[in-house]
């Protein structure tokens, strides 16, 4: 398994939509937090807002590391030669989620530290509050959630196969099925704290540790379990569906 996940590692890094990915996540947590930190003014912590909006973009390029981690070879036509190598389906496939996996706690783990680094630098240069907020929990919830995010890709790209129709998919569910389901549910009271607490991205802000209004409808823990349970979901349904499917490219 261990050879199979570094050939894994080794598919990703040779691909140049993966660096892609990555600088664009750089600059997408470098450039705003040091624009931030730098200009605006702060009465409170400004940890939590910064991981909210910059953490949930980078949970979404995790999330798109896992279907690339998944759908790469149906892309580019060398998923045959892997199963002649590695029959096994199953074993191939968990090579693949742990090498995306990995590659997601990475990410989420150097680019929140960064950002509680950056915000470190500029409150003391500045004199604005870094304290409020505690770091650790910021930290090993941001890292576990992109983590998450990533194993969820590796199973909807299992799942969906074509590497644009689950990145695609997964940026409408994202940016404009979610948010548009939670606004219309919000219309009715008997639903409207259904999504704004289970949904996938309520579900990672409360794994984060972040809150939009400050109104915590779940803690850490229970977020935690159910985030790796919709992964789970995704996962088990991605690998049912590769064992039963015919490959023919």
């Amino acid at each position: 398994m261990l050879r199979l996940t570094n050939a894994e590692f080794l598919k990703l890094r040779t691909t140049r939509t993966f660096y892609a990915f990555l600088a664009a996540c750089a600059a997408l947590v470098l450039v705003p937090t040091i624009l931030i930190c730098a200009f605006a003014t702060f009465d409170d912590d400004p940890i939590e807002p910064l991981l909210y909006f910059i953490g949930s973009l980078i949970q979404t390029f995790s999330l798109l590391i896992g279907i690339l981690a998944a759908t790469t070879e149906f892309r580019h036509g060398t998923i045959t030669p892997s199963l002649l190598v590695v029959p096994n389906r199953i074993r191939l496939m968990t090579s693949k989620l742990i090498a995306g996996t990995l590659t997601g706690l990475a990410i989420g783990l150097v680019s929140t530290v960064l950002i509680v680094v950056i915000v470190a630098a500029f409150g003391s240069a500045r004199d604005f509050p870094t304290d409020e907020i505690g770091r650790g929990s910021l930290i090993i919830g941001g890292t576990l959630t992109c983590g998450l995010f990533a194993a969820l890709g590796v199973g909807l790209g299992a799942l969906v196969r074509n590497q644009v129709g689950a990145i695609v998919g997964a940026l409408v569910y994202v940016f404009v099925l979610e948010p548009l389901a939670t606004g219309l549910l919000s219309l009715s009271d008997s639903l409207d704290d259904i999504l704004p607490k289970y949904s996938l991205g309520a579900v990672s802000n409360w794994l984060t540790g972040v809150s939009p209004d400050d109104d915590v409808l779940l803690e850490q823990l229970p977020a935690g379990l159910l985030l790796t349970l919709y992964a789970a979901l995704f996962v088990a349904a991605g690998m049912f569906m590769l064992r039963k499917r015919d490959i023919t490219a």
